[in-house]
């Protein structure tokens, strides 16, 4: 089978307070059964040979500095290894701790992430964990996929929050995400857009 590209956000592993705050289908407080749940939509989804980014907030919040960040280190790595896919990069997240930490446990890890080829169309993608009111390519057709809204924030443009409170919990292929956007309209580019902001002048000395 070839290679599919899967994105998701927002998984949220540890979490207790997330089954409530995002209305997750499982006991309040059972946080191992939405763990489970979502470690089972990312297996049943996506192969061994496909990709998965990830757009942030792989755990729920924790600390990841001194004996707490080890313990943390661990139980994101144990996660990351029932994964089955080999290839995961992720977007850090406000929950996340340094790149150079994330690389510790994916492939890659990324504050901002910008990419062509899809295997469905030529628009670029841009990524981040957070929803952009503007991205490269805003004019010219390139979508913006994010997260940390967690379906809340209305979508602007050609954009789409990726996160598993949006598709069944679980990863989407960028194809099926690239197909609805698409038939969007990327904002109109007006030759002089009209100031919002107020000009602000420095003092005269």
């Amino acid at each position: 089978m070839a290679k599919r590209i899967w994105v998701t956000a927002d998984t949220h592993f540890g979490h207790s307070e997330a089954i409530g705050l995002f209305a997750r289908p499982v006991a309040d407080g059972d946080v191992h059964s939405m763990d489970e749940l979502l470690l089972d939509r990312i297996n049943t989804r996506v192969q061994r040979e496909d990709f998965l980014l990830h757009l942030g907030d792989f755990t729920g919040p924790r600390r990841w500095k001194g004996e707490e960040g080890a313990l943390s280190m661990q139980f994101a790595l144990d996660l990351r290894r029932r994964i089955y896919c080999k290839k995961i990069e992720i977007l850090r997240g406000n929950h996340d701790p340094s790149c150079k930490r994330l690389r510790d446990i994916f492939d890659d890890a990324h504050d901002l992430h910008s990419f062509r080829g899809w295997t469905g169309g030529d628009e670029r993608v841009v990524c981040c964990h957070y929803p952009l009111r503007t991205w490269q390519g805003i004019f010219d057709g390139a979508v913006h996929l994010y997260g940390h809204t967690h379906g809340t924030f209305e979508a602007l443009g050609r954009s789409c929050d990726v996160g598993v409170d949006c598709f069944d919990y679980g990863p989407v292929l960028l194809d099926e995400v690239m197909a609805r956007i698409v038939q969007q309209s990327s904002p109109a580019r007006e030759e002089s857009l009209p100031r919002r902001q107020a000009m602000r002048h420095p003092e005269m000395q």
